[in-house]
Order: structure tokens, then C-alpha cells, then sequence
């Protein structure tokens, strides 16, 4: 383990079986200054076979400004710089951004075998009989002033702000669940309608 030049240029072939910190200048190793610190704290390594050939090396990069970068390379030249996270002040880490908001901050797409979301309350209240389900006179009411449903986010309100899948899971299924007792009411009228229509049809011509 040592310390080099800060102002060195290492290439991949400079590690062999040990880990060595590096103290270089940003500039040196194509990252730039970070704000009065120029400095960059470098992790390097390199994997070795059995034979004792050396496979690629990699380098970890850590910024005064709570960035941390990785690159690989082979000899001699490394591949570029990828910014891996970002942290800040406020314990919110970023990936793909500089100014996360969150305690993890996304800027690009996810993709997941699978995602659990904790809290909220499930809406099985809609099921009470003190429930105000709004009838559908009303709700096209709504639609009519408002061009989307009740107790739903506009779009410009989810183009700005995004959305909470954990709230909008709720949501969705609230609607379902009024949208089944609707279905429910209406089937109800539908069999009245169908047994006044059949004792209609046996009645006698009265003419």
C-alpha cells in the first residue's frame, strides 16, 4: 500500500497483487477538480490469474464533492470514467443525477424481477355501508369540469411531481372497488327490469 505523485497518470499494467491508494490530481486521470480540493482519492486493483497473468485493471475514484466513479481498463489505456453514485449533505444518494432529492435518487429507467411497496391504508372501507360512492350522475359531472376522475392526480399534476405507486396502487383499486358496486347496483336494476319485461310477455291480450 503506498501513496503516489498526485500528479502521476497511472496505466492498468502499474497494479499487480496488491490493493494501492492513490492520491492524483483530477485533471491527470480526465475527472477535473472538484470545487478548492483538486484531489481525488483512487482505490486501484487488478485481478490475477492463478498462472500469475494479470486480467483488467480497476480503478475507484471518490471526489471531494461526494461522487464516486469506476473505470477498467487494459494495457495501456483505461476505458472512461462512469459515475456510480453520488451523495450529499443531506444523506440522499443519486444515480445518473447530481442533485438527488430522495434518499436514492434515479434518473433513468429501473428494471426489477420485482418491488414491494410498504405502508398505506388498502381501501376495503369502499365495502362500508356509510361509504359515499359517488352515484354516476355525479361523477360525470366531475369528468365534464375536470377531464379526469375524482380523487385521481391530473396529468400536468403527475408530469410535474411524478408519481407514488404505493398511493397509486390504492387508488386504482379504489376505483375498481366503486366501479364493482356500480356493476353490482346495475345488475340488480337489469333483473328487475327482466322480471317486469317477463311478467309483461305472460299477461294476456287485453285487446
Amino acid at each position: 500500500m503506498f501513496l503516489d505523485s498526485r500528479s502521476d497518470v497511472s496505466s492498468p499494467d502499474s497494479y499487480s497483487y496488491s490493493f494501492e491508494p492513490h492520491f492524483k490530481y483530477g485533471s491527470s486521470i480526465g475527472l477535473g477538480s472538484t470545487g478548492g480540493n483538486p484531489f481525488y482519492a483512487v482505490l486501484g486493483f487488478r485481478a490475477w490469474l492463478p498462472d500469475g497473468t494479470g486480467g483488467k485493471a480497476h480503478e475507484l475514484a471518490v471526489s471531494n464533492d461526494g461522487r464516486i466513479f469506476f473505470r477498467s481498463g487494459n494495457s495501456p489505456t483505461w476505458e472512461g470514467w462512469r459515475t456510480l453514485l453520488i451523495s450529499n449533505e443531506q444523506g440522499f444518494y443519486g444515480i445518473g443525477t447530481t442533485s438527488p432529492t430522495e434518499m436514492l435518487s434515479v434518473k433513468g429507467k429501473i428494471r426489477a424481477q420485482e418491488i414491494k411497496v410498504e405502508g398505506g391504508i388498502w381501501p376495503d372501507y369502499v365495502f362500508k355501508k356509510d361509504y359515499p360512492l359517488m352515484t354516476l350522475t355525479q361523477i360525470d359531472s366531475f369528468i365534464k369540469l375536470n377531464n379526469h376522475l375524482p380523487n385521481m392526480p391530473a396529468a400536468k399534476e403527475v408530469e410535474k411531481n411524478g408519481l407514488d405507486l404505493g398511493e397509486m396502487n390504492r387508488k386504482l383499486l379504489q376505483k375498481i372497488e366503486e366501479l364493482t358496486l356500480h356493476l353490482i347496483e346495475k345488475d340488480k336494476q337489469i333483473q328487475k327490469l327482466e322480471k317486469r319485461m317477463s311478467k309483461l310477455e305472460t299477461k294476456p291480450n287485453s285487446i
